[in-house]
């Protein structure tokens, strides 16, 4: 501190950007150092910035003031709501959300924040820079900026104050998805894709190996057909002919009896074991593995993949789903929902209104993509099902079965006219004005 006994009157910084999961040294990760000092904004999924932003408060003085320029990620991700918390018993006074393409050589979107160490007077004046405002951003600021006096530790949200009336419309009258009855879960980690994930010829090569039918049917049944999340489009999805080998954490110790686990699965798939054994160092080498280096990670929800499921793309454009087939499998840049209404659900996902709430919500990635984490996508609203509105819901059902109908003869089909009508019951299940309506179309 060099000699200041009482804080200093301004803290300005730059801080690094590194994931608290990466690897320190071996076995040790970057949570690791922190996670016994006592840091209120510690987060083993966060990033150190979070911690040098409180470490910066608390140097300061009394009315003290801290600007550092971050990663906006804090502001939305999961891994920010500590550090979203601990600002709230302070006073924020301005924040620029800079977004992409503010620095050459960065591909984080950043902001910069003023925060002052004294009471919360819930008066922080922010803004979304657009393109146009980058060249003079204080007179942006003072232009366009808006007051924001309800924050919280859930994400903070820059729009005006009609913006932040539709939103908290949709959030009283929706339920947050991950409130109704459904389960969420990410696609399959094999810790070695170039073992465990084929193409269809070498799946064509492996069964062509087997030495007799029974070989060939427990082999058949254990390439499962996945899907990336590049293959997810709304309304469909493109197979790309990949398929994923797998034995369950488990499988071996199981079914082996008393057999030498070596001696069991290779007796039992000798056509599969002669096209993973060539990967066996790397495989055991992996931490996403099983008992054995030829089985896939512990996994209470592999039989999941095995029901129909609402599967969207942890990174896209926009947040598109899709209804998948049962027996089809994901791989981990995917999340699926499992729920009894998957056309309801499916239909409000894709829906305008879910479009835009999403986009204030989630994380951007560059210019266009958006971060659409389990986090992001579980807190949207969907509207209820009541008796009142049950012939607006079956309504969108019944168009659901037609856009999909014609996705599946042709998935390069037009069904936006079912879509915005889709929008429009959707719009009605919210109660939106015309006002609110223009406020949803024009920020799509």
């Amino acid at each position: 501190m060099f000699g200041v006994k009482d804080g200093f009157d301004i803290v300005i910084g730059n801080p690094p950007y590194i994931q608290l999961q990466k690897a320190y040294r071996a076995n040790l990760k970057y949570a690791d150092l922190y996670k016994d000092l006592h840091y209120k904004t510690f987060d083993r999924t966060g990033d150190i910035y979070c911690l040098f932003y409180e470490k910066g408060i608390n140097l300061l003085k009394q009315n003290g003031l801290l600007s550092y320029i971050t990663s906006n990620k804090w502001m939305r991700a999961g891994y920010g709501q500590k550090l979203r918390e601990f600002f709230t018993k302070y006073n924020p006074i301005k924040l620029i959300d800079l977004g992409p393409g503010v620095f050459e050589n960065a591909t984080v979107d950043t902001n910069i924040l003023i925060i002052q160490k004294s009471s919360n007077l819930n008066s922080l004046k922010a803004i979304t820079l657009q393109k146009e405002d980058k060249e003079n951003i204080r007179q942006s600021l003072k232009e366009k900026g808006v007051i924001l006096t309800k924050l919280t530790s859930e994400a903070w949200f820059i729009g005006t104050d009609a913006e932040q009336r539709l939103k908290e419309k949709i959030e009283k009258i929706g339920k947050p998805l991950k409130d109704w009855d459904v389960n969420i879960y990410y696609g399959i980690k094999t810790g070695l894709n170039e073992a465990f994930i084929i193409d269809s010829k070498k799946r064509e090569e492996i069964l062509a190996n087997c030495k007799d039918e029974d070989e060939r049917k427990r082999t058949e049944a254990i390439i499962k057909p996945i899907l990336r999340g590049r293959d997810i489009k709304r309304y469909h999805y493109e197979w790309a002919g990949l398929w994923v080998i797998v034995i369950p954490a488990g499988w071996t110790n199981e079914n082996r009896n008393n057999e030498k686990p070596e001696d069991f699965i290779q007796k039992s798939f000798p056509s599969l074991m002669q096209h993973l054994k060539q990967f066996e160092a790397k495989a055991i080498k992996r931490d996403d593995q099983g008992d054995y280096w030829w089985e896939l990670r512990h996994c209470a929800y592999y039989p999941e993949f095995e029901k129909e499921k609402v599967v969207w793309a942890e990174t896209d454009q926009a947040l598109n789903a899709v209804i998948v087939d049962k027996g089809i499998y994901l791989q981990k840049t995917c999340f699926m929902i499992i729920t009894l209404k998957l056309k309801f659900v499916s239909a409000i996902l894709n829906s305008s209104v879910s479009q835009w709430y999403i986009r204030k919500l989630s994380s951007n990635l560059g210019n266009k993509g958006l971060s659409l984490t389990k986090d992001s996508v579980k807190e949207i609203p969907l509207p209820p099902i009541t008796p009142s509105n049950e012939p607006m819901v079956k309504q969108i059902e019944s168009l659901m079965d037609k856009i999909l109908a014609a996705k599946k003869q042709n998935p390069q089909a037009d069904t936006s006219e079912w879509e915005n009508e889709i929008d429009r019951l959707v719009y009605r299940l919210y109660d939106l004005t015309e006002e609110e309506i223009e406020i949803i179309e024009g920020g799509r």
